[in-house]
């Protein structure tokens, strides 16, 4: 890397306006200078836009007339950027003065690197570790590894190549996404950062978290006034969606049916506990994917024929973690369901 690239900051914003102040400070005083900041807002119906006009006035606001999403927001502020790499930012994330310093060190290290995320740590407590990225689990469902750890312990803070990252914050050279596209915009919300990130394998770069620099999020924030349920149906239908459309049909065959029969199990579990919207979700996330196979084979066709570069044996087996079956019950049934992607 000769001279500084520009980067490009989108933010998403939804009826955030008491959460904004933070983010925005911070990132308005990164000490990184070749900076523009896209804020795009999904038809909010609190004062956020007044309040970024009036107090950031160097901010560019793109104002959507309806709820486009993370995946549609994102979207309108990837087609306004004009930087060599964009940070993904959400308007939950609390950034300190050195990240994008020392993240476009990272990105631009290797031709290779397609994307870098710093070490996630929850906020307010600030003493447990939200995200470092995920690995691949052969049942199809992510390993967050380091969740909930303590963020100084070594064992997460070692540089790694990691299956996704987390899009609450995630550096990525743009030249990527002109090759594979950003977020789905069917997805709405929940595991089109997962989504992306297969993308980006499939095209042959890699992913890597950078324990350099820490951000600290509030976890959930952006999706506290979104019905649970509505959020477990978008979480089960995308993950299908995103296997169908990337995967091999070898890897289908692998990781679909094993996926199938867990959610099932969840079903049951749900019914049995009885959180019944939470299981007429798992089964809604599935039947949407039947009724819209058609148009998913479509992008799916485009995948395979214009992104793909390498075998999924490439990527998903360095990728992939081996966990007990308690994992699965505390993250289907335990206290990691708030997070669930």
């Amino acid at each position: 890397m000769q001279d500084e690239p520009l980067i490009s900051v989108i933010l998403v914003n939804w009826n955030g306006r008491s959460i904004l102040k933070d983010c925005l400070d911070a990132i308005t005083n990164v000490n990184y200078k070749k900076l523009e900041i896209l804020f795009v807002d999904n038809a909010s119906v609190d004062d956020s836009v007044e309040f970024v006009k009036k107090n950031y006035p160097s901010i560019k606001i793109f104002v959507n007339e309806k709820n486009l999403g993370v995946g549609g927001g994102f979207e309108v502020g990837l087609r306004k950027v004009k930087g060599q790499a964009v940070l993904l930012l959400n308007t939950d994330a609390i950034v300190q003065k050195n990240l994008l310093t020392n993240l476009v060190k990272v990105l631009y290290s290797d031709k290779k690197i397609g994307a870098v995320q710093p070490k996630l740590v929850l906020y307010p407590n600030k003493n447990l570790i939200d995200s470092i990225g995920c690995f691949f689990l052969s049942t199809g469902d992510l390993y967050h590894f380091g969740r909930e750890k303590s963020p100084n312990a070594p064992l997460y803070n070692k540089r790694m190549e990691i299956f996704s990252t987390k899009g609450a914050c995630m550096l990525i050279k743009t030249e990527v996404l002109n090759k594979t596209g950003l977020f789905d915009k069917d997805f709405f919300a929940y595991f089109e950062d997962t989504d992306f990130c297969i993308r980006m394998l499939l095209a042959g770069y890699n992913i890597l978290y950078d324990p350099t620099e820490t951000v600290f999020h509030r976890g959930g924030a952006t999706s506290k006034n979104i019905m649970r349920s509505n959020i477990l149906f978008h979480s089960y239908k995308n993950r299908i969606t995103s296997y169908l459309k990337n995967f091999s049909i070898k890897y289908i065959i692998k990781v679909l049916p094993l996926m199938l029969f867990l959610y099932q199990i969840v079903f049951f579990g749900y019914i049995l506990t009885g959180r019944f919207q939470y299981a007429l979700a798992v089964q809604k996330g599935i039947f949407w994917n039947v009724i819209n196979l058609k148009s998913i084979l479509k992008k799916r066709k485009y995948i395979q024929e214009n992104i793909r570069k390498i075998s999924d044996d490439e990527y998903i087996p360095r990728l992939t973690k081996n966990v007990g079956l308690m994992y699965y019950w505390y993250q289907f049934f335990g206290g990691m369901e708030k997070y669930k992607d």
